[in-house]
């Protein structure tokens, strides 16, 4: 909303605000029509001006009102979160991208957006039907530059992240069946993109010179990666690991992280936490340490909904509306028990 507001006050100071405004009458008469309709006062004061915004933040109702007026040519500036470029199909003429980096809470710092995401966002410019050509701007650091100007020149390599997923992705093939001991999944990794990008980039990887003169072909480093990634399962009981004999087997609870593809990790929280007198409010708090969830904040906005919806869910919350974990009780119990939020 901000970046929406700062480019309204900007051009009616130097009365360019026609730029934004189609001179057709039925436009400008739709656009006011949805500003007295949206909930969000944001929207209020710009769809007027012919500027709109879309984020997590807004109803379902005001992002579809904007992703219709963007789409049928009433709106010509759509101010958005990184999420629409990435998951609306809502081409333009020109896309830019104001700054390149996002926060990984992940990671605990701020990162550069991938080489995949910047693609995908300026794969949006050049509207079917309407242009011959699109235009993307990227505004970045001078620092980045060469980065961006490499990737649009396509000299950047697309590397693999696999090597985080594996555990997940070796239970899923023992829950199949493709692969019951070492020595298939050796087999199995080596049809990867993870194993091409070890033998064509192996530094990025770890590994040295030496280990590729000795280990041509990386059968021991993928030994080593299988072994650490079925320690894993094992300890998670999602197989059953014979270090001896090389062999996996399948366990019930490998079955329903393969199924509903639940990571390990909460496998374990589940593991280490249930017991057998637990009754509904201690349930939907083990899930909802889930590791899925994790990275799930509260927004200062969502306080008092929160508060209000955590006395109309059908289980009582033994949690702070303060903790992450309240939010997460609550949205469980919305989905379970088909709860309006609206």
């Amino acid at each position: 909303g901000r970046t929406g507001r700062i480019i309204r006050d900007m051009a009616l100071a130097k009365e360019e605000l026609a730029k934004f405004l189609k001179d057709v009458s039925r436009s400008r008469d739709i656009l006011q029509a949805q500003a007295n309709l949206v909930k969000s006062q944001e929207l209020k004061d710009l769809l007027p001006f012919g500027i709109g915004i879309h984020h997590a933040g807004l109803c379902r109702k005001d992002r579809i009102a904007v992703e219709s007026l963007f789409s049928d040519r009433h709106l010509q500036m759509l101010v958005s979160t990184a999420t629409l470029a990435w998951g609306v199909n809502l081409p333009a003429n020109t896309v830019i991208i104001k700054g390149t980096q996002i926060y990984s809470p992940e990671k605990g710092q701020w990162i550069e957006l991938s080489p995949q995401d910047i693609l995908q966002m300026m794969g949006r410019a050049g509207r079917p039907h309407y242009d011959k050509t699109g235009e993307g701007i990227v505004i970045t650091t001078h620092s980045e530059l060469q980065y961006y100007l490499s990737l649009n020149n396509m000299q950047l390599p697309i590397e693999s992240q696999f090597l985080s997923q594996l555990p997940d992705h070796l239970n899923a093939e023992i829950v199949l069946g493709t692969v019951s001991n070492t020595r298939d999944a050796i087999t199995w990794l080596g049809y990867t993109y993870l194993y091409i990008r070890m033998l064509r980039a192996p530094e990025i990887y770890g590994i040295t010179e030496e280990d590729l003169k000795t280990d041509k072909y990386l059968l021991q480093h993928r030994a080593d990666l299988i072994h650490t990634a079925a320690c894993v399962l094992d300890k998670a009981n999602l197989i059953k690991y014979d270090k001896k004999t090389g062999l996996f087997q399948i366990t019930a609870l490998g079955r329903v992280a393969s199924h509903y593809y639940i990571k390990h990790d909460s496998m374990s929280i589940y593991n280490e936490n249930q017991k057998s007198n637990m009754g509904m409010i201690d349930l939907f708090r083990v899930f909802a340490m889930s590791k899925e969830f994790q990275y799930i904040i509260i927004r200062e906005e969502e306080k008092q909904e929160l508060v209000k919806f955590g006395e109309m869910v059908p289980v009582p919350i033994k949690a702070s509306m303060e903790e992450p974990l309240a939010k997460v009780i609550i949205l469980l119990q919305a989905y379970i028990s088909r709860f309006k939020l609206e």
